[in-house]
């Protein structure tokens, strides 16, 4: 990382992807954002973990100790927790503007 006027620059990153077996969580610091099939690739458009809150994330830069681990979602009407995660990773850059939070919200064409 590249230090400016004797400082560190702040980390901007808010986008990361959990993946558990089937399906990958892509998340902006702590909602879900998008939900996507692994098999198919296809974005779930009605997922119920979209738009809901982790209870609990690791720090950002400290994710891969999250392996193994399951994600629990909370909202006013459900809670989602995932099957294991087994990887965890930075979403392609071309990923967050296919967010089917950003199709609902009329941001984007579907």
């Amino acid at each position: 990382m590249t230090r400016h006027n004797g400082f560190m620059p702040l980390n901007r990153r808010r986008h990361r992807m959990f993946v558990t077996r089937n399906t990958e969580y892509h998340l902006r610091l702590d909602e879900c954002v998008g939900v996507r099939d692994i098999e198919s690739g296809e974005w779930f458009r009605h997922h119920a973990a979209l738009r809901l809150r982790a209870v609990k994330l690791p720090a950002m830069g400290h994710e891969q100790q999250w392996v193994g681990r399951r994600i629990q979602f909370w909202g006013a009407a459900a809670d989602v927790v995932t099957s294991p995660v087994t990887e965890v990773g930075r979403p392609p850059l071309q990923d967050p503007d296919r967010y089917v939070s950003k199709i609902v919200a009329g941001q984007i064409s579907a």
